[in-house]
């Protein structure tokens, strides 16, 4: 019955022409059955996921369950019978496209012969610095058609791409592993980025690229090739043009992500310091950077500069390939990182670019003089630019500077031939313009044909002089002519004119006069005028506003009897020459009237070119008598001053700081909090492109006159959003929000951002994207502290063609609680159930904590704050949470909260303090999985006596998949008891060491000791030293570190920590337990196979306050002697066995190694997965119960290995391995696979392996294993070449030194199955008394997890953890005691 029903869902469903994106989708019956694969595309999908999302709906209507395996792209051209799958989806990934293909060969049966033919052979291009991919394709039987000795052109026949697949998909011995394999489609092969690996299958350091992608394919005349048009079917005419015809990751066309290709970009550069392409590492913080900008992690490639110095200073050129015919409208918009100490306003930009092309060279952007440790957007504009040109980035750095530079995701945007929302002229080689923009002094048609018949208009260039327009003498700053060739070229000036887009040409501009640092006015004045016929008189120009805030342009049209403002802009505006036009509509005799205005005190400039007047506005005789407005009354504040309306004077600091400052208030009215009027309250309009900013004029239903802030036409010539920005603001406070009532239409688009005026940084912190209907909206939107100067920024979006009137409109703009001074109240403590209590974001880069709904700690359904770095706009470098500033009391506090730290690769939490006035210092910080359970944290607050403070939840973006959440964030009076995990990364823990012979904290660049600490695997992580030579420690002597007090145990626990003993006789390491002055010896340690870190544990059961004590007896050692520790744990539950481990509490003592691996996590049953996963455990066979697992749904493409490895076990001549697994995939043709490994210093071999669907139970496996040397056994887990969503389980590991396998097994499963029956009575007993005492309270406690019957405790109810805000809110309530330190819940 399934079988029929399935049936009846058709294989393909996709359009029958053009390009679109598709998805392959798993269906399923519900119930039971087989299911089968679907492919559905469609050009009206915006997203891969509004098409799942409407099969989804339609199929599960008819019972069956869904599952996209992913997505990617068809071409499909019916006429030529040709279908072309390709890419993938950001949010699925990439679809497997030979099913895809399979499916589209089955319904498209005549198309047979167009895969035959077409699919024969494939150029591609690839960068000669990875010789042995050249060697690679030779050996597949690939044609070198080198024209060059830069680059290797290579075709490979229909044999050659059948090995070349053959050799991606079966060999596991290859030197050369295509981890990115070729995708096969009906006829082509779209792309193939290999990467070398080392023999040992270890990746060594960042792998080379090898570029592999087709170019011009149809063979089109190299006129036609790098010039912004797609003339081949594929468009390949446009790779490896410093862009390629779309990025398949960002799905931008025109754009290079560096990512398996430098697009054709290339190093000219004269010295050692030159570009690179580099990958992200998060190994080397500081230094390098930890994720690029396309992917946002650490898989991601982006180009740099080599660390090469040289006196006095060094130059790096990267240079694109040749481009063709850029339009007036081009942009250039990149990504570009600089961070470094070096970088101040005193040396030269650190990264320029520059255009060559005929005319010479010009600059077109310069970073500026500040330094952010983020992906900053440039903008550059090019300028008509006609025949070939060439981008050029600069990076000059001083022999005493150390910066790091970096570029990313460059994009050539609206740079083909024009094509105008109204065409009304066509252009002869391509494109059409409307009929404003024909004789504009501006070339947009490729031909010139908009610019070549222009009598019938007057246009003053400023080439050989002023035209017929005047400077004005008696003003306070004079108008000049100049080109840049003969100027300073300091960083307010154009780099160029209009005209010519040269430096040779000339403009006219005002600028500030050192000598007047008060700024000024100037006027240029037209010729008198007349309009024919009384139409109006349009003049259109060109400015350039740039580098200030508070420089103007007005534009007046004068008589003689009065002088009245038509246009006026202002604010910066960008390092280009801007279309403005200005109508006159004007009865009598007139002037124009160009203003140019310098703010006081600023180093902005203002420029014009290319005046133009049409033929109806006829120039009069000069018998004119112009009326002259009365001067302006001097202002009697000084340059740094603000007057206020009733005349008093404050500093400009003083404005627009969220506090009332002028008696009238007048210095807070124009700060862009208003209910919109006829004015628009402190917003500027800044926009260069076809929409603008204005004050708009709404009839209501009441027939009552309102205003609105909303879009309307305007002249600029660029495609950009309207922008509309505020005074300078600030500071801010951290409750401050900004609150906006607002209207968006069908197809709108509406965002607030901020800009950081002194780093040059821009953020987006909120947006609106219109769905199909006209809505109205209110939204408050968390700003929280920022320094002064900032700006908040509001950009726009609509299709005025189609709506004829904005449907965009912002009603009111409200700035909530940003008065930085303003008191707020205090208290720290936190469920987050109802609001975020007295927590604030700190906006800093787009990196951010979240309040959500779901498996909280509080309840196990309500709401969190959590993280996640995998989000694609998350691409900031840090997340932080802050608390209201709090005063410490007399006694202390201790600050209690629960985390949870889960995922194949996640980043760094932190506890940090910002005592008032001073530097913030980590108090706490986890790194790296801590498995999808909620752990308890706990540190010590402490300050001077009534020195305020703040306490800041800071998460680094220092891994890319996963998720930290934090909740029930807790303070008692009082400190904290001792702490059950340390990793001596923040502090020494409270550990005292005996007086005359000291042991220190360190890291590994400090002095003699371990490279590398174990907690993070890195030179900056810390640990215990101890100095065994025997001049520090002589032989007999003893050296003692001893914990702080923990408190009694209830229950047995175990005791973990890592320790490293030097090869040079470092003594002997004991370990006791101390408890009321007595010591009890648990283990005692003397000699080490080999150098690293080593495991080791004990159990212990005490009834009083104890310590444990790590004693070093001295040996004689050499100077180079040493005994370190770190990682210190105490558990609950007893210590396994060595490699043993049942999960229950933990990892045991089973870790990630350090590398490029990702890590396993553990869970409990009951937690949901984005894959499906056993949903009971093996070892107690419950929800409650835990395992170690890997979702290989997430692991990505490229580094798909998740590894688990044990402590290091002795040599054995033959040992039993037994353990659990669960490998349930729901895709028949997953390639998930678990091996386990034996790692020694004599190599890695597999012993045993398992691909794909194994079964819906848990499997039992055991192992004979030995090892001549030292040992430690690897659990590895693999995505398969395509990542599927499934999840790969393990529990119960046991190893046992017998090499009599079969009876142990026997004898584990006989012990575990006495377990669970052991567990379940224990459980139902117990469960039987909370009922009867708690009632239906206590139903819900039965739920939560009942510890292991090895002397576990129950775990505290919902009931004793759950609280409300109203009452948490309070510092000096005592709750119940929690669990400890690391307990879980």
């Amino acid at each position: 019955m399934a079988e029929d029903s399935l049936s009846r869902v058709s294989d393909v469903d996709i359009d029958s022409n053009g390009v679109f994106k598709y998805v392959l989708i798993r269906v399923t019956p519900k119930g039971a059955g087989l299911g089968k694969e679907i492919v559905r595309g469609h050009a009206w999908a915006e997203y891969h996921a509004d098409i799942y999302d409407k099969v989804e709906e339609e199929l599960e209507k008819q019972g069956f369950h869904c599952e996209c395996l992913g997505g990617g792209r068809i071409s499909h051209q019916s006429g030529a019978k040709k279908i072309h799958v390709y890419g993938y989806s950001v949010g699925f990934g990439r679809a497997n496209h030979s099913v895809a293909t399979e499916k589209l060969k089955a319904k498209y049966l005549d198309y047979e012969a167009a895969l035959a033919a077409g699919c024969v052979e494939m150029a591609f291009v690839m960068m000669d610095w990875n010789s042995l991919a050249k060697g690679f394709y030779l050996n597949l039987g690939a044609q070198d058609l080198t024209q060059s000795e830069e680059r290797h052109c290579m075709k490979l026949d229909r044999d050659a791409l059948q090995r070349l697949a053959q050799r991606g998909k079966h060999s596991k011995e290859r030197t050369l592993e295509l981890t990115q394999c070729f995708c096969f489609c009906l006829f082509c092969v779209e792309k193939e980025v290999g990467m070398l690996k080392g023999q040992s299958g270890i990746p060594s350091g960042p792998q080379h690229l090898i570029q592999a992608v087709a170019v011009n394919q149809c063979g089109i005349s190299s006129v036609q090739v790098c010039d912004f048009v797609c003339d081949c079917w594929d468009c390949s005419d446009e790779n490896q043009c410093g862009y390629h015809k779309v990025s398949p990751i960002l799905e931008i066309p025109f754009t290079c992500d560096f990512e398996g290709s430098t697009c054709g970009w290339k190093d000219v550069s004269t010295s050692a310091y030159k570009w690179i392409p580099a990958q992200a590492t998060i190994s080397t913080e500081g230094t390098e950077i930890p994720f690029d900008h396309t992917l946002g992690t650490d898989m991601g490639w982006y180009m740099t500069t080599s660390k090469e110095r040289g006196k006095p200073s060094l130059t790096a050129r990267l240079a694109s390939p040749q481009m063709r015919e850029a339009a007036a409208t081009c942009e250039i918009r990149a990504w570009y990182h600089l961070w470094g100490p070096g970088l101040n306003e005193t040396h030269r930009p650190s990264l320029t670019m520059e255009l060559m092309h005929a005319n010479g060279t010009v600059i077109l952007w310069q970073s500026p003089p500040s330094s952010a440790h983020a992906w900053r957007e440039l903008v550059a504009y090019t300028g008509r630019v006609p025949g070939m040109f060439q981008i050029i980035f600069s990076s000059t750095q001083a022999f005493s500077e150390t910066v790091v530079v970096a570029l990313d995701d460059v994009e050539f945007r609206n740079c083909g031939p024009p094509h105008h929302k109204t065409c009304e002229v066509d252009c002869q080689q391509g494109g059409c313009v409307g009929l404003d923009w024909v004789c504009d002094g501006t070339e947009d048609c490729r031909d010139g044909t908009d610019e070549k018949v222009c009598d019938t208009v007057s246009l003053c260039s400023f080439e050989t002089g002023w035209c017929d327009w005047v400077p004005e003498d008696n003003k306070t700053l004079h108008w000049a002519r100049n080109s840049t060739l003969n100027m300073a070229q300091p960083p307010t000036f154009p780099t160029r004119d209009h005209s010519t887009n040269s430096q040779e040409g000339n403009f006219a501009f005002v600028s500030n006069n050192p000598q007047n640092p008060e700024g000024g006015t100037a006027w240029l004045i037209s010729p008198t005028l007349e309009t024919k016929d009384k139409n109006p008189c349009t003049l259109v120009l060109y400015i350039y506003l740039y580098n200030s805030d508070t420089n103007r342009l007005n534009i007046y049209y004068r008589t003689n009897s009065s002088m009245q403002l038509v246009k006026s802009r202002s604010g910066e505006l960008g390092n280009y020459w801007f279309r403005e036009q200005v109508v006159f509509s004007v009865q009598e005799t007139f002037q124009i009237v160009i203003e140019g205005v310098i703010g006081t005190g600023q180093p902005g400039s203002i420029a014009l070119d290319d005046l133009i007047l049409p033929q109806n506005c006829i120039k009069e005789a000069p018998s004119f008598v112009p009326f002259t407005p009365e001067l302006e009354t001097p202002s009697p504040c000084s340059v740094d001053q603000f007057l206020c309306d009733n005349k008093i004077c404050i500093s400009v600091e003083q404005t627009c700081d969220f506090k009332v400052d002028c008696a009238d208030s007048s210095d807070e009215e124009h700060c862009g909090m208003t209910v919109f009027s006829e004015d628009t309250r402190g917003w500027t309009d800044v926009s260069v492109g076809h929409l603008e900013w204005s004050v708009q004029r709404n009839i209501t239903r009441a027939d009552s006159v309102g205003y609105s802030f909303g879009l309307q036409e305007a002249p600029g010539q660029m495609f950009s959003l309207a922008r509309a920005i505020t005074p300078a603001l600030g500071p801010s406070g951290l409750a401050c929000a900004v609150e906006i009532d607002f209207t968006i239409g069908p197809q709108g688009f509406l965002a607030l951002g901020v800009t950081d005026k002194n780093l040059r940084t821009r953020q987006t912190l909120w947006s609106a994207l219109g769905n199909g209907t006209t809505v109205q909206a209110q939204v408050t939107v968390p700003l929280g502290a920022k320094g002064r100067p900032f700006q908040l920024e509001l950009l726009g979006l609509e299709n005025l063609k189609e709506t004829n009137n904005s449907l965009l409109a912002i009603r009111k703009i409200k700035f909530a609680q940003c008065n930085s001074s303003q008191a707020l109240s205090t208290g720290m403590s936190c469920n987050f159930e109802t609001d975020w209590c007295n927590w604030f974001i700190e906006q800093r880069d787009g990196f951010e904590w979240e309040r959500l709904e779901g498996a909280d700690h509080t309840t196990g359904k309500g709401y969190f704050l959590l993280v996640d770095p995998s989000v694609r706009s998350s691409l900031g470098f840090r997340a932080r949470l802050a608390s209201n500033p709090q005063t410490l009391p007399a006694e202390g506090l201790c600050l209690s909260f629960w985390y949870r730290m889960e995922g194949p690769q996640i980043g760094t939490l932190n506890l940090k303090v910002k005592p008032s006035g001073e530097p913030e210092h980590i108090l706490w910080t986890r790194t790296g999985s801590h498995g999808a359970v909620w752990h308890r944290g706990f540190s010590n607050i402490s300050s001077q006596p009534a020195q305020n403070y703040q306490v800041i939840f800071e998460v680094l973006r220092d891994g890319f998949l996963g998720t930290v959440a934090l909740d029930d964030i807790t303070t008692t009076h009082g400190g904290c008891s001792a702490q059950k995990h340390c990793s001596f990364e923040t502090n020494d823990c409270g550990v005292l060491s005996s007086g005359q012979h000291p042991w220190i904290r360190q890291t590994g660049t400090e002095g003699q000791g371990p490279l590398t600490d174990h907690t993070l695997g890195t030179p900056k992580g810390h640990y215990m030293i101890l100095n065994c030579s025997v001049e520090t420690l002589p032989l007999g002597q003893k050296a003692t570190l001893q914990s702080s007090p923990f408190p009694p145990l209830l229950h047995t626990h175990c005791v973990m920590f890592w320790y490293y003993l030097s090869i040079s006789d470092p003594g002997s390491l004991t370990v006791y337990v101390e408890q009321r002055g007595t010591q009890s010896k648990m283990l005692s340690i003397s000699t080490m196979q080999g150098e690293g870190w080593r495991f080791s544990n004990f159990s212990v059961q005490v009834q009083d306050e104890w310590q444990v004590v790590f004693e070093v007896k001295g040996a004689g050692g050499g100077l180079t002697s040493y005994t370190a520790v770190d990682d210190l744990h105490v558990m609950e539950g007893a210590c396994p066995k060595s490699g043993s481990c049942d999960f229950e509490s933990g990892m045991c003592g089973w870790s990630k190694p350090h590398g490029d691996w990702y890590s396993w996590d553990w869970k409990e049953g009951v937690t949901s997965l984005r894959s499906p996963s056993p949903k009971e455990d093996h070892t107690l066979e419950t929800e409650a119960g835990h395992y170690a697992y890997v979702d290989t749904g997430a692991l990505g493409m490229g580094r798909s290995a998740a590894r688990l490895m044990s402590e290091h076990l002795p040599a054995t001549t033959g040992s039993c391995l037994q353990f659990y697994y669960h490998m349930n995939f729901m895709e028949e043709n997953s390639q998930a696979q678990l091996e386990v490994k034996l790692f020694s210093l004599q190599g890695e071999r597999t012993v045993w392996s398992a691909t794909g669907h194994q079964g819906r139970t848990w499997m039992n496996q055991t192992l004979s294993v030995s090892s001549l040397t030292e040992f430690q056994i690897v659990l590895e887990a693999t995505s398969g070449a395509w990542p599927t969503s499934s999840t790969i389980a393990v529990d119960d590991v046991s190893y046992t030194a017998s090499s009599n396998c079969s009876p142990i097994q026997n004898r584990e499963q006989e012990k575990g199955n006495s377990k669970t029956s052991v567990a379940g009575l224990a459980a139902g007993i117990v469960c039987s008394i909370v009922l009867v005492v708690l009632g239906a309270i206590g139903a819900s406690s039965c739920r939560k997890k009942w510890r292991t019957p090895r002397g576990g405790r129950i775990e505290e109810s919902a009931s004793i953890q759950s609280f409300d805000n109203m009452t948490f809110r309070e510092d000096v309530f005592i709750i119940p005691r929690f669990p400890e330190d690391e307990e879980i819940q």
